[in-house]
Formats: C-alpha cells, structure tokens, sequence
C-alpha cells in the first residue's frame, strides 16, 4: 500500500475530498511529514511552510500566484494543483511524483497555465545552475538581432549583446543556445562544474514550453505596442503592473513608477503643428528608453503621458532617472531643421510598498506627485507623499 504523508495548513471540504479519495485509491495516509511524498493542503503557496522531512510535496490550494508556485518548486520538486481541479489529476500528479518524473518537467507542464515566461525562464535557469553546480546564471532572449538580458543575478553585466557577439560566445562555450531553431535566446553560467551535456539536457523537455510562452508574450506584444512611439502602451501597463507588484511582493523588494508628463505639448501643437508634436513625443519615448534598464519598461500612458516602471528600484532610484531624463532632454533641443525646440517634463514618482499598496494605488500615488510637480512651475520631478 502507497504512503503518503499529510499536511493540512488550512482546512477546507476540498482537502476532506482529496482524502476521501486516497483512501478509496489504496493510498496510506499518515498525519505529519516524513520521507517520500507529502500532500501539503493549503490557501496558497508559501516557501514558509515547506517542511525539512519530504523528497516531492504535492501542493493542493485554494489559489496560486505564478511568482508563488516558482518559489516553492524551485526548493523543493513537487506540483502545484488548484482545489478546482478535478481529484483524478491529484491522483496522476502523485503517480507522476512517486516516479520520479520531474526530469521531462511534468510539474512544469501543470503550472504552464499559471507562469509567464519570465516564471519558466527563471525556473529553467535555476535548474541549470543547480544541475551544473554554476556560482550564478543569467538568460538572454533574443529581439531581432539582439539578445537582451531578461532574467539573471548580478554576475553578468546586463549590456544588450548583439548577435555576432553571442555566436562567438556560444562558439567559445562561453555560453550555450537556447531553442537553436529559433534562436530564442543565449544561456550564461558562472564557473559551471559539470559538462554541458548533463545541464543542457532539461531544455530539450522545456524547449516547446518556452517557445509557447515566447510566441505567446511576442503576439501579445504586438497588441501591447504604442502606435507612435517605441514606448508600449497603457492596455499593456494595465496588464503588467499587477503582476509587477506581485513579483515584488514576493521577492520582498522596492517596485517603483515613474509617470512622466511632457511640458507644453498643446503649445507646441499650436504653434508648429500636430507632426512636430509627434516628433517630440517620439524623441522624449527614444531618449527615454535609452536611459533605462534592461529590465525598465517604458509606457505610453495616454497623450503627452508616459510611465516607466522600474522594478527593484526605490523612489529616490526613479527620481534620479526622472532628472536625468530632464536634463537630456533639456540640454539637446529637438532639432527642427529651421530651429530648434526645447524640451521639458513634468514627473510624478511613487514606490511600492513605500506609498502604495497595490497597482492601482501605485498610479494614483505617482499621478497625485505629478500634480505637485505641476502645480510647482513644471521641469522637476517630485516624489509622493507617505
């Protein structure tokens, strides 16, 4: 008769169904933790309750946030399973766990439904630098012809590499091709102390996982970009936001907002015309972007208003990036070929949880600065008020 230990955190009719159902499988259920497979029945997922006995855990919750369900896999190998879901999938995944099959990802393909890429690319490098015993790791994916770091620690600079230079990285196995039919994206590793073929093995499993989720992001991309600008637009912040205060939620880290105002707008429309306007919101979008982090994004919120979101970042990070903006721009007016146009902004900065407590809190703690900034003679940049 199959052992399985039981945990129950938060008691629900769920978890009493889920152990109904093991007694009529011919499963043994023994209360507490110890050795082998552990049901952990509770609200959500939580590193926190991950007990020192137990080889897999099947998690069975009420809900799961993707930044959650990658925490708790990527410290112990199990599955994640929603209460909704019908008891016959619990039976597989504990059939799955006692089988050892985490090799082909299993887990990872019951989460899919729940991770964005940047959960499946961080649960990959994790993998890859356990696997290979690596002191760190990052990814690049590839846009165009160009990798940019996506996810990583601070070992590897995040400069963007150009494609010639990550071949000849990948060529001097410095650094290893990912998805090699569509150049996905490069993987680097630290002081790696196994040979490739034992780490790299995992991604063959993982390849169609990663290539969804990157068409996935890439088509939703396209919905998502500013018609003017290179910024992305506010429908795409609107579906970002959340699932940045999530993320740094979870991490325990700063998430800060930094919402932008271009100065005069109307009056430039008004005396050289709408193109020169266009103009200019193209060029404070392109300096902009110049000036932020690979992992910053930049959005068109409506107008003559523009965002950048800034994870990991304090308020006074995102106000020195504001004024930076500002001086920029002021110190190189647009050239107009029969003059020249200065160019200011306004900005309003907010940090999570600093003064917000949520995604919504957090533009209107941003846009309430932005008043002030205003209100106080335009050209500055002010933070918000706890």
């Amino acid at each position: 008769m199959p052992l399985v230990h039981w945990l129950e955190v938060h008691p629900s009719p769920a978890g009493d169904a889920l152990r109904a159902a093991l007694a009529g499988w011919g499963d043994e259920v023994q209360e507490g933790t110890g050795p082998g497979s552990l049901v952990l029945v509770a609200e959500h997922p939580d590193t926190r309750l991950i007990p020192t006995e137990g080889t897999e855990i099947l998690w069975w919750v009420e809900k799961a946030e993707p930044e959650e369900v990658s925490a708790v896999l990527n410290l112990r190998p199990g599955w994640v399973l929603l209460q909704n879901r019908p008891l016959e999938a619990a039976r597989e995944a504990l059939h799955h766990l006692r089988q050892r099959d985490l090799g082909s990802e299993g887990w990872l393909r019951q989460m899919m439904h729940l991770a964005s890429l940047d959960e499946l690319l961080r649960l990959a490098l994790a993998r890859a630098i356990r696997l290979s015993g690596a002191e760190g790791g990052a990814i690049w994916l590839r846009r165009d012809d160009t990798f940019y770091q996506r996810v990583g620690d601070s070992t590897f600079t995040e400069a963007p590499l150009p494609r010639p230079e990550a071949a000849e990285l990948v060529r001097r196995g410095e650094a290893f091709l990912m998805a090699p039919s569509e150049q996905l994206g490069i993987l680097r590793l630290a002081s790696p102390k196994e040979r490739p073929e034992r780490f790299l093995r995992g991604f063959d499993d993982m390849e169609p996982l990663l290539l969804s989720a990157w068409q996935l992001e890439e088509s939703r991309a396209l919905s998502f970009k500013d018609d003017l600008t290179v910024a992305q637009n506010r429908r795409c912040l609107e579906a970002e936001l959340p699932q940045a205060v999530r993320s740094a939620a979870a991490k325990a880290e700063p998430l800060a907002l930094l919402f932008i105002d271009v100065d005069d707008l109307k009056r430039v429309n008004t005396s050289h015309g709408h193109p020169v306007g266009s103009l200019l919101l193209e060029s404070v979008a392109i300096t902009a972007q110049r000036l932020c982090r690979a992992h910053d994004r930049l959005y068109r919120y409506g107008g003559d208003e523009f965002c950048i979101l800034m994870p990991g970042t304090t308020s006074q990070g995102a106000r020195k990036l504001g004024e930076r903006l500002l001086q920029v721009l002021q110190e190189h007016p647009l050239d107009l070929g029969h003059g020249h146009l200065v160019v200011s902004l306004s900005a309003g900065v907010a940090a999570y949880p600093e003064h917000a407590d949520g995604a919504g809190h957090l533009i209107e703690q941003a846009d309430h600065a932005l008043l002030r900034a205003k209100q106080e003679g335009k050209a500055r940049v002010m933070v918000a008020r706890q």
